[in-house]
């Protein structure tokens, strides 16, 4: 199995959990930075990254970083 790739947080609006994608063969997601408060969207942007090939270790630890902090460090464009 391909090395995981990247994990990002964007704000992608109250209904996408998160998405992920394949950038050189690499998985690679983005989750959504909602997950932080609602526990059905952190749930569907879990299992959308386990089915994606992230292993469980960095799927939980992904989903703690958004629940503990914005991972996100630029401002949204107005």
């Amino acid at each position: 199995m391909p090395e995981a790739g990247p994990l990002i947080t964007a704000n992608l609006g109250r209904r996408i959990a998160a998405f992920t994608t394949r950038i050189n063969g690499r998985p690679t997601a983005v989750i959504n930075t909602e997950a932080a408060h609602d526990p059905e969207l952190r749930a569907q942007a879990g299992l959308a990254l386990v089915a994606a090939g992230f292993d469980a270790g960095t799927t939980l630890g992904a989903l703690n970083g958004v629940r503990r902090r914005p991972l996100a460090q630029e401002e949204a464009w107005p």
